[in-house]
């Protein structure tokens, strides 16, 4: 491949999130101008060697310096709008969601990858998956055969969708949880760590426990 080729990109966050990317990554695979991090105190300072240039102040001279694309390096612990809202915000400002993939994560070539998908160490997706945009499938995630999971949404480290669930939009499963096959969880809904989903869960409501009840209380998505 040549360099010409390979996507100009700029990665979005510093923290924790970003630097799993970044060692998901390879030259072969992407180049990177810099980051951007909305703590002013960061500017101009290093971050896994590479610069951060600012914040958003920075968008409007990307494109005529080159950058097409954009890594979302924001993680997600249960409210994913904070990601949302950068990520469409990036594109509606003409950038291009560049998707992550780990040379360890196992994909079937079945599946359906949506714009800006992650896939992370060690995380398998089987045959006849869809993933909307800007999904996360982190470190040694499951997701069986026949799941659909929505734009957005969040399956944590080590959580397990068994075959034929369907996640919503914006939705979280926390780290270690286990979805029984055949589960809807709604929009927006998360399901905590370490939970036995048993029965659907209702769009923007918490279920925690083995099994899992859902909370009376609903959550707001802002």
């Amino acid at each position: 491949m040549q360099v010409n080729d390979v996507p100009l990109c700029i990665l979005l966050g510093a923290g924790g999130h970003a630097k799993v990317l970044l060692d998901c990554l390879s030259k072969e695979q992407v180049r990177l101008y810099g980051v951007l991090d909305s703590n002013p105190s960061r500017k101009n300072t290093g971050f896994c060697g590479i610069t951060i240039l600012g914040g958003d102040e920075c968008l409007p001279a990307l494109k005529s310096n080159g950058v097409t694309h954009f890594i979302l390096g924001i993680g997600g612990t249960g409210n994913n709008s904070p990601r949302i809202i950068v990520f469409e915000g990036l594109v509606s400002a003409g950038f291009l969601p560049f998707s992550v993939q780990h040379r360890s994560a196992i994909i079937s070539p079945s599946t359906i990858l949506g714009p800006g998908s992650q896939l992370l160490p060690g995380c398998i997706i089987n045959t006849d998956v869809q993933l909307g945009k800007n999904v996360i499938v982190n470190s040694g995630a499951i997701v069986e055969h026949d799941c659909v999971v929505g734009d957005h949404a969040h399956i944590a480290t080590r959580a397990t969708l068994a075959g034929n669930v369907h996640v919503g939009t914006r939705a979280h499963i926390g780290a270690g949880a286990v979805v029984r096959q055949g589960i809807s969880i709604g929009a927006g809904a998360v399901v905590g760590a370490g939970a036995v989903v048993v029965k659907d869960v209702l769009p923007d409501t918490v279920a925690i426990g083995v099994p899992a009840r859902s909370l009376e209380k609903k959550i707001c998505i802002q």
